[in-house]
């Protein structure tokens, strides 16, 4: 059954802020590579070409851009054979609902036409209308319910919030989907739980991170077997986020579109926005096979070398300015500063005076890098800073989080063992 909604929004687009976007309170509104991954849904009876879940949690300061986002997918979408199904959060009790976003041919304006759906109670409860999206049940909730209500051949996954990258603190360590009314978020682990039982299925083709600081090796590893390509940014994010006209436009235009393509029209899309507003921004699409078969083993063994250099001073000396010189280019200034970008410390190490057998295990994690990077994009950022993915390193103590694996599983590899004998914990 549907429910027809045609919600007056306050979109307030004079206001430009940077940054995971913060708007007044109380504003609502409401490559590279092969092309094989051809969907890993199959066919089914009825089924559309594509099918787009975005999870927005907009129960904080960014619930103005709920609205701005839902306006530009209904001006973006024209096919039928793509569907677009959103969770809606945002920052007034009992505003949250699942709407199936419809074409509004006036294109982006102040209010809303798509259908707000009646899903009985599977996700938003019917006496509340209001859930809490820093709860994975919530998430697993919508997933279930939406992969089985809206099949497709192919199917993307959008995680919309702020994001946080921030090792610095152990709270936040690889968090994002904040609900400032339940004060939950998820972390990787949550996803990856949720998105298992789909996933041993039928993968998602695509996980997208529409938030800060989820571009890291970490967020690809905890990924790896749940979804092809994973579409993330290094920095943070500029409010507006992604440009979702331009996006569902594109797939529109292209029903069939495979998913390494569509995740490299995300990034050019995005990339676009923000060079015509002259922002900052990066944003990559990450191959998670060729990242789980060939870069994190070469990771390993980089971190093995590593590790058995230490013990010689000059060694340990060199290491640390390749360290610094990373965290200078690609960390400060980022919001996570305990962070730098692998293929620019590859590079980097390359470049130094660390032994031959080191240069060539960092030349080739980088080989492995490039052709698991999709596509990768910058606006007015240093040359070569930010390749695709970036990586732990503390630069003054080890985060013992970093180890738990109840927020992510890459701290348990080789990588970790290498940074506590670096960092002496």
């Amino acid at each position: 059954m549907f429910k027809k909604s045609a919600l007056l929004l306050s979109l307030a687009t004079s206001l430009m802020v940077t940054g995971c976007g913060v708007m007044p309170a109380g504003l609502f509104g409401g490559g590279a590579g092969d092309m094989n991954a051809q969907g890993t849904k199959g066919s089914k009876a009825g089924a559309s070409d594509w099918t787009v879940f975005v999870y927005i949690a907009g129960d904080n300061n960014l619930s103005p851009f709920a609205a701005k986002d839902l306006n530009e997918m209904e001006a973006g979408l024209t096919s039928e054979r793509v569907k677009v199904v959103a969770l809606v959060d945002q920052d007034r009790e009992g505003d949250s609902r699942i709407v199936e976003i419809k074409n509004d041919p006036k294109g982006v304006n102040s209010t809303l036409v798509s259908p707000v759906i009646d899903d009985g109670g599977a996700v938003i409860p019917k006496a509340s209308k209001e859930v809490d999206t820093g709860s994975s049940a919530t998430l697993e909730k919508f997933i279930n319910w939406g992969t089985k209500n809206y099949p497709s051949k192919r199917s993307m996954l959008v995680m919309w919030n702020h994001g946080g990258g921030a090792f610095a603190s152990p709270n936040h360590l690889k968090s994002f989907c904040w609900d400032d009314q339940s004060g939950n978020n998820l972390n990787l682990v949550d996803l990856w739980r949720a998105t298992q039982k789909v996933s041993s299925k039928a993968k998602f083709d695509v996980i997208g991170f529409d938030t800060c600081l989820l571009g890291h090796a970490e967020t690809a590893y905890q990924l790896r077997d749940v979804a092809d390509f994973l579409v993330s940014s290094e920095k943070v994010e500029p409010g507006d986020g992604w440009d979702y006209q331009s996006l569902t436009s594109a797939l529109s235009k292209t029903p069939g579109m495979y998913p390494r393509e569509f995740s490299s029209k995300i990034v050019e899309t995005y990339s676009a926005w923000y060079k015509k507003a002259n922002q900052e921004s990066t944003l990559s699409s990450i191959d998670l096979q060729k990242l789980k078969d060939r870069v994190v083993p070469g990771v390993n063994a980089l971190a093995t070398d590593l590790q058995a250099g230490l013990s010689t001073p000059a060694f340990k000396a060199a290491l640390a300015g390749v360290v610094n010189k990373a965290a200078n280019l690609s960390a400060t200034g980022s919001g996570e500063e305990d962070a730098i970008d692998l293929g620019l410390f590859c590079n980097l190490i390359q470049e130094s005076s660390l032994p031959a057998t080191t240069k060539a295990l960092a030349k080739e994690v980088n080989t492995q890098l490039t052709r698991s990077v999709v596509l990768s994009m910058t606006n007015r950022l240093p040359g070569g800073a930010f390749t695709g993915l970036k990586i732990y390193f503390g630069l003054e103590t080890y985060n013992a989080a970093y180890s738990d694996g109840s927020h992510q599983i890459f701290g348990t590899t080789q990588w970790a063992k290498f940074l506590q004998s670096y960092l002496k914990k």
